[in-house]
């Protein structure tokens, strides 16, 4: 089966995490990949993440919409399909000249609209991958771009001939705020994360906390530092860490949380390592990459019942990890001081990894991409 699906090559994107799971699996298969990249800027760096796999398994196509996406925002009145011609056509162009048995798309933002209007133009069979929901990520917007946005996030869900979603948190958001209905030929497979042994845990002085993201106002940032500041003022001794992609000047981060600049996936996982808890106070979260690879590496997790990875965690036995939200920062303070006092066993992690176990992830996957070329 030849897959085409879209990519990305920033390394700290959920997204590229789950891709490249998934091509890691596929690598030693008869299965190959067309990666298409739509990029936007002027200057990028040459596509690293991509850089071990085989010609004969993985071809990556760039597409510049340099000239297009500064002018022409989806968020602004218009026809995208008509703005966006030149960078369709040319998805087309290479659609035509790979001939992929089916597209599977990730995400819901502009590059999965366009490939999706070029598969549909073409024939080519769709599988939607839920990787963010788009009006979540809207929500700070105005009305006009919020119903504008929620016409391209539908009509991307009607395209699709099967849907994945993360997680029933993602589904239960989809049916209730986008298609206003059951989402027909979906099914519920996790992220998958991987295991790795030979990593160890990092001795740490002073009890650690961190949070990883975007900079996005769904991430909620503003709860992290309510938490750190709850803590200061109860004399709890610990130390915060924010890793992300970009600061906003405005904010006005304390002196006491250390700023971190996002890293390498292989960084990431040895960061893991090295501190006590991952706090993830997103607003929403169809399922978050970054826990789920935190728990299995044997770090504490703190998320609210609004990140999909919050059901494997009460699955594994693991609701003390799970609170109802970050509203109330006396109340998450006293969350965490309760996981601070419980050591990660062995026995829990062990769930979490048999849940999230890549192996039978992606033969899952797998199967909904056949089932949908069979028709």
């Amino acid at each position: 089966m030849k897959i085409a699906t879209n990519v990305q090559r920033d390394a700290f994107g959920g997204i590229t995490i789950s891709n490249l799971a998934l091509f890691d699996w596929l690598e030693d298969k008869e299965d190959t990949i067309v990666g298409i990249e739509i990029i936007s800027e002027r200057h990028i760096l040459g596509a690293v993440v991509f850089g071990r796999y085989l010609p004969s398994f993985f071809t990556h196509h760039i597409i510049n919409g340099l000239d297009i996406f500064p002018y022409f925002s989806w968020e602004k009145m218009g026809n995208p399909k008509k703005n966006w011609k030149p960078i369709i056509e040319a998805t087309k162009k290479v659609l035509r000249e790979e001939a992929p048995d089916i597209i599977l798309i990730n995400g819901t933002y502009n590059v999965p609209w366009i490939l999706a209007h070029a598969a549909k133009d073409l024939g080519i069979p769709i599988v939607l991958r839920y990787a963010g929901v788009l009006q979540k990520e809207v929500v700070h917007k105005n009305i006009f771009i919020r119903r504008r946005l929620l016409a391209y996030e539908k009509w991307l869900v009607a395209s699709a001939a099967a849907v994945i979603f993360p997680s029933s948190v993602c589904q239960k958001a989809v049916e209730k705020e986008i298609t206003k209905a059951p989402v027909k030929q979906s099914v519920i497979i996790p992220n998958p994360a991987d295991h790795y042994k030979t990593l160890l845990r990092r001795r740490v002085e002073r009890y650690t906390m961190a949070a990883i993201g975007r900079w996005t106002p769904v991430k909620n940032f503003e709860a992290f530092v309510s938490l750190h500041k709850q803590l200061l003022l109860e004399n709890w001794p610990h130390r915060a860490v924010m890793v992300t992609s970009y600061w906003d000047k405005r904010f006005g981060l304390p002196e006491t949380i250390k700023q971190q600049a996002s890293m390498s996936h292989d960084d990431l996982l040895k960061f893991y390592k090295s501190i006590n808890l991952l706090i993830v106070a997103s607003h929403f979260e169809t399922f978050c990459n970054v826990a789920a690879e935190a728990l299995v590496s044997g770090t504490s997790v703190l998320v609210s019942k609004n990140v999909g990875f919050s059901e494997i965690l009460i699955k594994a036995g693991l609701k003390r990890m799970v609170i109802d939200s970050f509203d109330n920062p006396i109340e998450v303070a006293k969350a965490v001081k309760r996981i601070a006092k419980i050591k990660l066993s062995k026995k829990e992690i062990d769930k979490v990894i048999a849940l999230l176990n890549p192996q039978l992830v992606h033969q899952r996957i797998l199967n909904v991409l056949n089932e949908v070329i069979r028709g």
